[in-house]
Protein backbone atom coordinates (compact mmCIF):
# COMPACT_ATOMS: atom_id res chain seq x y z
CA UNK A 1 0.00 0.00 0.00
CA UNK A 2 1.33 3.40 -0.90
CA UNK A 3 1.69 6.14 1.60
CA UNK A 4 0.05 9.46 0.94
CA UNK A 5 1.95 12.62 0.22
CA UNK A 6 0.81 14.26 3.42
CA UNK A 7 1.11 12.52 6.75
CA UNK A 8 -2.06 11.57 8.46
CA UNK A 9 -2.54 11.15 12.18
CA UNK A 10 -4.51 8.02 11.36
CA UNK A 11 -1.45 6.35 9.81
CA UNK A 12 0.98 7.27 12.56
CA UNK A 13 2.25 10.33 10.76
CA UNK A 14 2.03 12.63 13.72
CA UNK A 15 -0.25 15.59 13.97
CA UNK A 16 -0.41 16.35 10.25
CA UNK A 17 0.98 19.65 8.95
CA UNK A 18 3.27 20.28 11.93
CA UNK A 19 5.60 17.41 11.00
CA UNK A 20 6.94 18.75 7.69
CA UNK A 21 8.91 21.93 6.75
CA UNK A 22 10.87 24.39 8.85
CA UNK A 23 9.92 26.26 11.93
CA UNK A 24 10.08 30.02 12.01
CA UNK A 25 13.17 29.89 14.25
CA UNK A 26 14.97 27.60 11.79
CA UNK A 27 14.14 29.97 8.94
CA UNK A 28 15.46 32.96 10.90
CA UNK A 29 18.71 31.14 11.72
CA UNK A 30 19.12 30.16 8.06
CA UNK A 31 18.54 33.72 6.89
CA UNK A 32 21.04 35.04 9.45
CA UNK A 33 23.71 32.62 8.22
CA UNK A 34 22.94 33.49 4.59
CA UNK A 35 23.21 37.20 5.44
CA UNK A 36 26.63 36.72 7.06
CA UNK A 37 27.93 34.78 4.05
CA UNK A 38 26.59 37.46 1.68
CA UNK A 39 28.24 40.26 3.67
CA UNK A 40 31.56 38.39 3.69
CA UNK A 41 31.41 37.85 -0.09
CA UNK A 42 30.47 41.50 -0.70
CA UNK A 43 33.42 42.65 1.43
CA UNK A 44 35.79 40.42 -0.51
CA UNK A 45 34.41 41.75 -3.79
CA UNK A 46 34.89 45.37 -2.68
CA UNK A 47 38.51 44.76 -1.65
CA UNK A 48 39.27 43.04 -4.96
CA UNK A 49 37.54 45.81 -6.90
CA UNK A 50 39.61 48.50 -5.17
CA UNK A 51 42.83 46.60 -5.86
CA UNK A 52 41.97 46.33 -9.56
CA UNK A 53 41.03 50.02 -9.67
CA UNK A 54 44.33 51.08 -8.06
CA UNK A 55 46.29 48.89 -10.45
CA UNK A 56 44.43 50.39 -13.40
CA UNK A 57 45.37 53.90 -12.21
CA UNK A 58 49.04 52.96 -11.97
CA UNK A 59 48.98 51.39 -15.44
CA UNK A 60 47.33 54.51 -16.88
CA UNK A 61 49.99 56.66 -15.19
CA UNK A 62 52.76 54.53 -16.70
CA UNK A 63 51.21 54.92 -20.14
CA UNK A 64 50.94 58.68 -19.63
CA UNK A 65 54.61 58.90 -18.66
CA UNK A 66 55.56 56.81 -21.67
CA UNK A 67 53.61 59.04 -24.07
CA UNK A 68 54.99 62.23 -22.53
CA UNK A 69 58.56 60.96 -22.61
CA UNK A 70 58.39 60.26 -26.36
CA UNK A 71 57.31 63.83 -27.19
CA UNK A 72 59.73 65.41 -24.73
CA UNK A 73 62.68 63.36 -26.01
CA UNK A 74 61.92 64.30 -29.61
CA UNK A 75 61.58 67.99 -28.86
CA UNK A 76 64.60 68.17 -26.54
CA UNK A 77 66.76 66.39 -29.12
CA UNK A 78 65.71 68.93 -31.75
CA UNK A 79 65.73 72.10 -29.63
CA UNK A 80 68.04 74.94 -30.56
CA UNK A 81 68.53 75.93 -26.93
CA UNK A 82 67.22 75.15 -23.47
CA UNK A 83 66.74 77.45 -20.50
CA UNK A 84 69.86 77.77 -18.39
CA UNK A 85 67.93 77.05 -15.17
CA UNK A 86 65.76 74.10 -14.27
CA UNK A 87 62.14 74.48 -15.40
CA UNK A 88 59.14 72.79 -13.81
CA UNK A 89 56.16 72.60 -16.14
CA UNK A 90 52.91 72.66 -14.16
CA UNK A 91 49.65 74.63 -14.11
CA UNK A 92 51.59 77.85 -13.43
CA UNK A 93 54.75 77.42 -15.59
CA UNK A 94 55.45 76.47 -19.19
CA UNK A 95 58.48 75.30 -21.16
CA UNK A 96 59.15 76.80 -24.59
CA UNK A 97 61.48 75.13 -27.09
CA UNK A 98 62.33 76.23 -30.63
CA UNK A 99 63.93 74.32 -33.47
CA UNK A 100 64.09 74.17 -37.22
CA UNK A 101 65.08 76.65 -39.91
CA UNK A 102 63.23 79.93 -40.41
CA UNK A 103 60.44 80.12 -39.71
CA UNK A 104 61.26 78.23 -36.49
CA UNK A 105 58.97 75.68 -34.95
CA UNK A 106 57.89 76.82 -31.49
CA UNK A 107 56.82 74.13 -29.02
CA UNK A 108 55.26 75.09 -25.68
CA UNK A 109 54.60 72.54 -22.94
CA UNK A 110 52.07 73.25 -20.19
CA UNK A 111 49.88 71.34 -17.74
CA UNK A 112 46.19 72.27 -17.67
CA UNK A 113 43.73 71.98 -14.79
CA UNK A 114 42.66 68.51 -15.99
CA UNK A 115 46.27 67.36 -15.44
CA UNK A 116 46.92 66.95 -19.14
CA UNK A 117 50.38 67.68 -20.50
CA UNK A 118 49.57 69.98 -23.42
CA UNK A 119 52.01 70.31 -26.32
CA UNK A 120 51.37 73.41 -28.43
CA UNK A 121 53.21 73.55 -31.76
CA UNK A 122 53.06 76.92 -33.53
CA UNK A 123 49.75 77.68 -31.80
CA UNK A 124 48.08 74.30 -32.35
CA UNK A 125 47.51 72.56 -29.00
CA UNK A 126 47.33 68.78 -28.58
CA UNK A 127 47.32 66.60 -25.49
CA UNK A 128 50.69 64.86 -25.22
CA UNK A 129 49.68 62.86 -22.13
CA UNK A 130 46.87 62.66 -19.59
CA UNK A 131 47.32 62.41 -15.85
CA UNK A 132 50.53 64.44 -15.44
CA UNK A 133 51.07 66.71 -12.43
CA UNK A 134 54.40 68.21 -13.46
CA UNK A 135 57.47 67.86 -15.68
CA UNK A 136 60.89 69.11 -14.58
CA UNK A 137 63.65 69.69 -17.13
CA UNK A 138 67.21 70.34 -15.98
CA UNK A 139 69.83 70.93 -18.68
CA UNK A 140 73.60 70.79 -18.37
CA UNK A 141 75.75 70.92 -21.49
CA UNK A 142 74.63 68.28 -23.97
CA UNK A 143 72.43 66.48 -21.45
CA UNK A 144 68.97 67.13 -20.09
CA UNK A 145 67.38 65.28 -17.19
CA UNK A 146 63.59 65.06 -17.32
CA UNK A 147 61.38 64.03 -14.40
CA UNK A 148 57.70 63.36 -15.08
CA UNK A 149 55.34 63.21 -12.11
CA UNK A 150 52.07 61.37 -12.83
CA UNK A 151 48.97 62.41 -10.90
CA UNK A 152 47.68 58.91 -10.06
CA UNK A 153 47.84 57.84 -6.44
CA UNK A 154 50.59 55.26 -5.99
CA UNK A 155 52.35 56.08 -9.26
CA UNK A 156 56.02 56.99 -9.06
CA UNK A 157 57.84 59.72 -10.93
CA UNK A 158 59.89 58.70 -13.96
CA UNK A 159 63.29 60.24 -14.59
CA UNK A 160 65.21 59.87 -17.83
CA UNK A 161 68.14 61.53 -19.56
CA UNK A 162 68.20 62.97 -23.05
CA UNK A 163 71.60 63.20 -24.69
CA UNK A 164 73.57 62.81 -27.92
CA UNK A 165 71.75 65.43 -29.93
CA UNK A 166 72.34 64.91 -33.61
CA UNK A 167 72.91 68.65 -34.10
CA UNK A 168 75.61 68.95 -31.42
CA UNK A 169 75.61 70.55 -28.00
CA UNK A 170 73.30 73.34 -26.89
Amino acid sequence: MRRGVFPSPARGGGSGWGQRGFTLVEMMVGLAILSLVTIALAGTFLVASRAVSNEARVIAADEAVSGASLWLTRDLNSATALPALAVTVDTANTLTLTYGSPPPIVVVYSVNNNRDLVRTVNGAATTAARGITSVTVTAAGCYATVTIQPSATGATAATFNVSNRPGGCW
